[in-house]
C-alpha cells in the first residue's frame, strides 16, 4: 500500500510539472519580438518622437506579449529596407518607397509636386488612398502594411546660387531623392546624384553637388544646413516621399488574433497621421529658423517658376496614369480621391 502510495503521488507530482511546463511553453509561444531595422539615426523625432512611442505602445495593448527591438545597427541599408523584411532578415521596416526605384510605381503619385502643403492631412488621405485602390491591386502583399504615409513638401537648397527659373538648373549637380525627380531634373538639363541622407553631408561639404532638392527639416535634422545658403520653397513641394511601415508576414502569424488586433488599432490611418503630422510640425520650424538665418536668400518660388515646373512634369504625370491602369487602377479616379480626401481632412 505503501509503494502505491508513493506511486500514486509521483504521477501526480510528475503530472502537475508537466502541465507548468506545458503553461510555460504556452506563455512562451505567445511572446514575440520584433527586430526593427534601425538604418534611420535613433535620435531623429521621426523615430524618437513617432515610432518608438509607438513600439512602446505596442507592448503596453498586448501586456507585453509582442516587442518591439530596434537593432543596434542596420539589419539592411535603405535600398533593402523592404526586402529585409520580405525574406526576414528584419520583421519590421520603417523608409521610403523611392530607395528601390521602379519597385512600388503606383506611390509616385503622392510624390508629384504641390500636392503636400500639410504632411499630415496628407498621410491620413494616403491612407485611405491606399485601402481603396492601391492595396487592392496586391501591392505589398508579400509583407503586412501597418502605414502608409508621406513627408514634408521637398525644396530646391542650393550651397550658393539662388534657383529662380528651371534654366538655374542647368548643369547643376543635384541629390535627388526619388526617381521621378531624377527624371524630371535631367531632362531640363540638371545632373540627378544619387545618395543617402547619410551621404548628403559629405556630398554638400565637399561640393560632390551643388544642391539637392529635400524638405527643410531633412536638411536641419541631418546638420546639413551650414552648407545650404540658399532655398527656393515650392509650395505643396517639389516632391514628397511617399514611406511603409511593414512586417514581416510569417513574424505577423506568430502574433495571437488578439494581440494583432490591438497593434491594427494603433496603427493604419492613425499612425500614418501621426508620423505625417510630426514631418509636417518639425519641417515649419525648420522654415522658420530657415527664413531668419537666410533673409531674401529664402525664396517662394515665383507663379512662372511654378508653371514651368508643372510643364516639366507634365509628361511624368501622363507616364505615370499609363502604369496604373496597367495595374487595374483608374488613374483619374484615384488622383479625385486622394485630392478629395486632402480636403476634406483640412475642413
Amino acid at each position: 500500500m505503501r509503494m502505491r502510495g508513493r506511486a500514486t503521488l509521483l504521477a501526480g507530482t510528475v503530472a502537475v510539472l508537466g502541465m507548468g511546463l506545458f503553461s510555460a511553453g504556452e506563455a512562451a509561444a505567445e511572446s514575440v519580438t520584433l527586430r526593427y531595422n534601425q538604418w534611420f539615426p535613433s535620435g531623429h523625432w521621426s523615430q524618437a518622437e513617432g515610432l518608438y512611442p509607438w513600439f512602446e505602445d505596442i507592448a503596453r495593448v498586448t501586456e507585453g506579449r509582442v516587442t518591439v527591438e530596434p537593432s543596434a545597427k542596420p539589419l539592411a541599408p535603405p535600398n533593402r529596407n523592404y526586402q529585409a523584411v520580405v525574406d526576414g532578415v528584419a520583421d519590421i521596416a520603417w523608409g521610403p518607397h523611392g530607395y528601390t526605384p521602379g519597385v512600388f510605381p503606383l506611390t509616385e503619385m503622392v510624390e508629384f509636386p504641390f500636392i503636400t502643403e500639410n504632411a499630415g492631412l496628407s498621410s491620413r488621405a494616403y491612407w485611405r488612398l491606399w485601402k481603396a485602390h492601391f492595396e487592392p491591386t496586391g501591392m505589398q502583399s508579400d509583407v503586412v502594411t501597418l502605414g502608409m504615409h508621406v513627408t514634408a513638401g521637398g525644396n530646391i537648397s542650393m550651397r550658393e546660387a539662388q534657383v529662380t527659373r528651371l534654366a538655374d538648373l542647368k548643369g547643376k549637380k543635384l541629390r535627388v531623392p526619388t526617381p521621378v525627380v531624377g527624371r524630371v531634373l535631367g531632362k531640363i538639363g540638371a545632373v540627378p546624384v544619387s545618395g543617402s541622407l547619410g551621404e548628403l553631408r559629405e556630398m554638400l561639404s565637399r561640393g560632390i553637388i551643388d544642391g539637392t532638392v529635400i524638405s527643410d527639416e531633412l536638411v536641419t535634422g541631418f546638420h546639413v544646413d551650414d552648407d545650404v545658403h540658399a532655398v527656393t520653397r515650392i509650395p505643396g513641394g517639389i516632391f514628397s516621399n511617399s514611406a511603409f511601415i511593414i512586417v514581416n508576414k510569417a513574424k505577423w502569424e506568430q502574433i495571437s488574433e488578439q494581440d494583432r488586433e490591438a497593434i491594427r488599432a494603433l496603427s493604419g490611418e492613425r499612425l500614418s497621421e501621426i508620423m505625417g503630422r510630426l514631418w509636417h510640425e518639425n519641417d515649419l520650424k525648420a522654415r522658420a529658423a530657415f527664413q531668419e538665418r537666410l533673409g531674401t536668400a529664402y525664396q517662394t518660388a515665383s507663379d512662372a517658376f511654378q508653371d514651368e515646373l508643372r510643364a516639366a512634369y507634365s509628361d511624368e504625370l501622363e507616364a505615370w496614369k499609363a502604369r496604373a491602369r496597367d495595374a487595374g487602377i483608374d488613374p483619374e479616379a484615384a488622383l479625385a480621391f486622394y485630392r478629395q480626401q486632402i480636403a476634406e481632412a483640412g475642413e
